[in-house]
């Protein structure tokens, strides 16, 4: 598995999440097995968001990431900026 983490700076939360969980659809259709996200407890206006692909459909995910469809779900969503972003690689588990 792969996981792509993004940090996006929105302009509010409960907006970004309506268009989050609008598009879960076309994230699956380009290789998204599901996402996470997360918040810091002192600023409501940032969004981290860790998404889990399968290996074999990086490649499309990360293109579908960089199209110009998807800019215009970020900029419905109210996302400000992409603040960070990178392709993740799970080196470690451990319960507990």
């Amino acid at each position: 598995m792969a996981y792509i983490y993004a940090k996006h700076e929105i302009e509010d939360y409960e907006r970004w999440e309506r268009h989050h969980e609008a598009n879960a659809d076309r994230r699956a259709a380009h290789g998204s097995l599901g996402t996470q996200a997360f918040r810091p407890s002192d600023d409501e206006n940032t969004v981290i968001v860790l998404q889990e692909v399968a290996d074999d459909r990086l490649d499309e995910a990360l293109g579908y990431y960089d199209s110009a469809e998807f800019a215009e779900t970020l900029e419905s969503a109210g996302v400000v900026s992409m603040a960070e972003s990178a392709v993740l690689e799970k080196v470690h588990e451990q319960d507990a």
